[in-house]
Order: C-alpha cells, then sequence, then structure tokens
C-alpha cells in the first residue's frame, strides 16, 4: 500500500510539473504569436473628371503623405464615364491593369524606407492625372 501511495504522490507531481512547463511555455510564446507590426493602412483613389480623388475629399491630384515603409493598400476606383485609367508610380515600378468605369483593382505596398518625393500618374493622361506620394520619416 506504501508502494502504490508513492508511485500516486509521483503522478501527481508529474502532472503539477508537466502543467508548469506548459503554462511557463504559453507565456513565453504568446508574444511571439502578436503581430508587431503597425495595421495595413487603406488608401482609396477615385478616379473622375479626369483626376485622382481621395475617396470623400475634393481636392483633385492631391499629394499623399505616407511614412517611410509604411505598408499601404491602395484600391483604385472609376468614376469616368466612358474612360479607361489606371495608377503608376515608375520610381517603385508599380503600374495597375486600366480600369473601365466603375472598375476597381486593389494593390499593396510598402513605401521606400527612405524619405522622399515620387509622382503617381494614370499612364494614358499622364499630363492631367498626376500627383506627388511623398514618403516621410517613420515613427
Amino acid at each position: 500500500m506504501v508502494k502504490n501511495q508513492r508511485h500516486g504522490a509521483r503522478g501527481a507531481v508529474a502532472v503539477v510539473l508537466a502543467a508548469a512547463i506548459g503554462l511557463l511555455c504559453v507565456v513565453l510564446l504568446l508574444p511571439l504569436t502578436a503581430s508587431t507590426s503597425a495595421a495595413v493602412r487603406e488608401i482609396t483613389l477615385v478616379t473622375r473628371d479626369m483626376a485622382f480623388y481621395l475617396e470623400g475629399e475634393s481636392e483633385p491630384n492631391p499629394t499623399i503623405q505616407l511614412r517611410a515603409g509604411e505598408e499601404v493598400r491602395f484600391t483604385v476606383l472609376n468614376r469616368d464615364p466612358g474612360l479607361t485609367h489606371n495608377l503608376a508610380v515608375e520610381a517603385w515600378g508599380l503600374e495597375t491593369r486600366y480600369l473601365k468605369t466603375e472598375a476597381s483593382t486593389t494593390v499593396l505596398v510598402r513605401a521606400p524606407a527612405r524619405p522622399g518625393r515620387q509622382v503617381y500618374v494614370c499612364v494614358p493622361h499622364d499630363k492631367m492625372m498626376r500627383g506627388i506620394i511623398e514618403v516621410v520619416a517613420g515613427d
């Protein structure tokens, strides 16, 4: 009977020890699963009247300010009846597909690590539809 009690006590100690190790692993590894990166910024550019507009804004071909290294999802929505548009940033090697009226496309980009200014255009209408993306130092 003493032998069975000893095995029972060892079993209980083993269970408690295993639970403690498991809890310690969870506590130590949990921070590694959390995302440390900032959320992706959403920017919607609407094309209308042969210009780009930030969604809900009235300034044509606005300067868009991004933080260095920031991840951005650009959505381009063509609201220009009968015209085809796209978005291109030559300095980044970025060019979306051409969009017919009411079509849209989305592209995910990471702003350059260094501050600077890049031109964005609609390729077929680059004389009228052009603006600046200004990359500023990150936080």
